[in-house]
């Protein structure tokens, strides 16, 4: 599988013509973009067909843990709280990744505003 870091060692992608491509295209450089295109182009010379398609990206609680430097259990108590979106995979919890940047960016958000309180009330009294 070739993933978004391996798309500029493709020389013309002539090596990975057969295999599977996953990007993630909200953090593709321009770069990349235009290896996307020289990908694509490749492949109409040769007259192949490039198959699309697209999936919502999962993580486990554990792997949202490691993320934010937490237990796994707090992650679980995030969920139950409503704080984290999951959705059941059977019976395990799945976070997607679009949930866990918001819940990440929002956390470091209120961890500034609580060092900034901080910082205020120490040089200011409070």
């Amino acid at each position: 599988m070739v993933t978004c870091g391996d798309i500029s060692d493709q020389a013309g992608y002539a090596v990975a013509m057969s295999e599977p491509l996953t990007v993630n295209p909200a953090h593709l450089s321009d770069d990349d973009w235009a290896s996307i295109r020289a990908f694509l182009e490749a492949a109409k010379e040769r007259g192949e067909v490039v198959e699309f398609s697209s999936r919502v990206e999962l993580l486990t609680p554990a792997q949202v843990a490691k993320r934010l430097g937490m237990s796994r259990s707090t992650v679980l108590r995030r969920i139950a709280d409503g704080d984290l979106v999951a959705t059941k995979v059977g019976t395990h919890h799945r976070v997607p990744l679009a949930d866990f940047e918001r819940y990440s960016r929002e956390l470091m958000r209120r961890m500034a505003e609580a060092s900034a309180e901080d910082i205020e009330a120490e040089l200011f009294g409070g």
